[in-house]
């Protein structure tokens, strides 16, 4: 066998290790294969549905499918409608998955909120979480959004430098060259893109789906991982480079709110699903034109959603409490997140909520009494502005959070000593080319 038990879990899942490279995997059963008469997906499957979702989770910042293993095991299957029942031969699939041994994010803010002490508020001039992991957790959630919403698999080479830090820069269209890491090192971003790829919205971004991996090597943090895609919206439109205009036809990746599933499909139009892809378009017309008029179930879900999301994990990792619902309170009916105006003296005149259910958050001044760098503070005010918005992609995000990273990692102490995977791979190959010296 190609993996070794580890142990047992619990509810049909095993810890494993990869022989190959030692690499701990989570199993878990598919019980599908026991009776695929009653199983929704297995039709799918057989048609090729698994390969195409095997496809779309394969990804270093997605908790992804690495295998599976199957063999043969005896079922109790019905026979007829007198209760009989015969001996069959069934497959059996144990699905492997990456391991996350350091848990959910969400765990972990939990925990360190409970070391802020009385009130459990930051102290001004503070940090929550430091700023390497902030860094880490915001590019490893941009890529795996990149790869989701775009089909765009981003990679780093670091290559050294001579004394001087001379090289030119340069680089293909979305990549480029930028000093960081340690001394004498440069980083080269990749970008790959596949021209096929359907868009795929997450919906269920938060912090109890993103998961933490302990470090393998010589890396400051472990991997992020973005899981838990039940609810995610795959688009039937091919992912385009020009930006989207505004006519129906032309309406960008845009999926319902979840809320919606809760009710039967409604059927309209001589018998057209009330969450087509053409009502959708509508919808999201509709909201541009009007978006105080259209009620909160029937609001469209774009990729701009899944990118506040990630706005507002990074505003919980650097204030160390949640964000408030970004549209209407569902208690007082006001709008807690807003965007003040630049002047300080406007700021101060205006009228917010007078109930005392949530306090109101300035995305412009929010960040103001950390000590985070401007670029962190840059980027997380720009995707907490990107609620339902179709303004932005990911790897525009990824491009301006990546400034400001390589700016952080150039100056400051805690940026110099910060080593990311891609260092570790470096640090391991001159390892193997010194040993091959010998």
């Amino acid at each position: 066998p190609d993996y070794t038990l580890i142990k047992p879990l619990g509810n049909d899942r095993l810890l494993l290790r990869r022989k190959a490279d030692g690499l701990p995997l989570i199993g878990h059963y598919w019980r599908e294969y026991y009776n695929p008469s009653t199983s929704p997906v297995h039709e799918l499957v057989l048609r090729g549905a698994g390969a195409a979702a095997a496809a779309v989770l394969n990804h270093e910042n997605l908790v992804s499918l690495r295998g599976e293993v199957a063999n043969f095991v005896p079922v109790e299957l019905p026979v007829g409608d007198n209760g009989q029942e015969k001996t069959v031969m069934v497959k059996q699939v144990l699905l492997l998955w990456d391991f996350c041994d350091g848990g959910s994010l969400e765990s972990f803010l939990e925990e360190s909120e409970a070391e802020l002490g009385p009130g459990g508020t930051l102290e001004k001039g503070g940090e929550f979480m430091p700023e390497s992991f902030c860094w880490h957790v915001l590019t490893s959630l941009l890529r795996a959004l990149q790869w989701l919403h775009q089909g765009i698999r981003e990679t780093y080479g670091v290559v050294e430098m001579d004394r001087e830090m001379m090289m030119m820069r340069g680089g293909k269209k979305g990549g480029g060259w930028g000093y960081e890491g340690v001394d004498n090192r440069k980083w080269r971003r990749d970008r790959r893109k596949n021209e096929d790829w359907m868009p795929v919205l997450h919906r269920d971004i938060k912090a109890r789906n993103v998961f933490l991996q302990h470090p393998r090597g010589t890396e400051t943090y472990g991997q992020v991982k973005l899981g838990d895609l039940r609810f995610c919206a795959v688009s039937g439109t091919v992912v385009g480079d020009e930006r989207m205009g505004w006519g129906v036809e032309e309406v960008p990746v845009v999926a319902p709110e979840r809320i919606q599933e809760l009710r039967d499909y409604a059927h309209k139009d001589g018998g057209a699903e009330l969450n087509g892809l053409g009502e959708l378009r509508r919808r999201m017309v509709g909201w541009w034109k009007d978006a105080a008029a259209v009620k909160k179930e029937e609001r469209p879900y774009t990729a701009g959603n899944d990118l506040f999301s990630v706005g507002a994990i990074l505003y919980h990792m650097m204030l160390g409490k949640k964000l408030v619902n970004p549209e209407e309170c569902d208690i007082c009916g006001c709008v807690h997140v807003y965007e003040g105006p630049e002047d300080e003296k406007q700021a101060e005149k205006l009228t917010l909520c007078e109930h005392l259910c949530y306090e109101d958050i300035d995305i412009r001044r929010c960040f103001d009494d950390t000590s985070y760098t401007h670029g962190l503070k840059h980027v997380v005010g720009a995707l907490l502005r990107m609620n339902r918005e179709v303004t932005w992609t990911a790897s525009e995000a990824m491009d301006t959070a990546w400034k400001g990273y390589e700016t952080w990692t150039r100056t400051t102490d805690d940026g110099a000593v910060y080593r990311d995977i891609y260092e570790d791979i470096l640090f391991r190959r001159q390892n193997e080319e010194r040993l091959k010296g010998r």
